[in-house]
């Protein structure tokens, strides 16, 4: 992930939106000095760059997660890792108070909603970051996790189509998703309907042949949030 910094016009990281590589924006900023009167949008970064040093608080917290073996430490973990996503939502929502039009800022705390389980507020978050910067692909991989996970198969299949000429890279994390989705539904329905589920689980097949055929590079994925 990277920051973004008060020297980078936002219209200038808007036009290479498909090609950003990561959640965030550039490098961090500076804060001002004591007293010296901050500019909305100084401070809407300031707040941006913190929330990303929580998301990487969050990230570590979920790789040891992953990687823990004693089950007596997980609930610890959990409540790491939430309280690193409740601190970034936090920052981020006041990044988009100082500045509304940071659509970065909505993207990320689309991100950290979702991870907490609130799929609608998330939507509206990458929603919004979208109205402003369509083209902004982490919002785009994003909100089509988002829409997994509220089982709008048709509108991930929309994301992931999307992304696929502009960003393959993200389309593979989306795509990665996708196939857990169908895996994890196969053995538990989960309320899916099961004709839906059958149907989106034959278009995750065809889809893994060109996939198969059109791979990139796992290097391509540095730097990129893919969790």
């Amino acid at each position: 992930m990277r920051f973004l910094a008060t020297s980078v016009g936002i219209g200038l990281i808007a036009a290479a939106a498909f090609a950003s590589g990561s959640g965030g924006g550039s490098s961090p900023s500076m804060n001002p000095s004591m007293g010296q009167q901050r500019d909305p949008h100084t401070e809407a970064v300031g707040y941006y760059n913190s929330g990303e040093r929580q998301l990487e608080k969050a990230t570590k917290a979920n790789a040891d997660l992953k990687a823990n073996t004693d089950p007596g430490k997980v609930e610890g973990l959990k409540s790491r890792l939430n309280k690193s996503l409740e601190n970034a939502a936090a920052d981020f929502n006041r990044a988009i108070k100082a500045e509304d039009k940071l659509y970065q800022a909505h993207s990320e705390l689309g991100f950290c909603l979702r991870k907490l389980g609130k799929y609608d507020e998330s939507l509206a978050a990458y929603d919004r970051a979208l109205a402003i910067e369509p083209r902004w692909a982490p919002a785009i991989e994003y909100r089509g996790e988002a829409y997994l996970g509220l089982n709008r198969l048709d509108d991930a299949k929309g994301a992931y189509t999307a992304l696929f000429d502009g960003d393959r890279v993200r389309a593979d994390i989306l795509f990665e998703s996708m196939k857990q989705y169908v895996a994890d539904h196969k053995a538990n329905a989960n309320g899916v309907d099961a004709a839906q589920l059958d149907t989106f689980a034959k278009w995750v097949d065809t889809r893994a042949a060109i996939h198969a055929q059109t791979a990139v590079a796992t290097a391509s994925r540095d730097g990129i949030r893919s969790w």
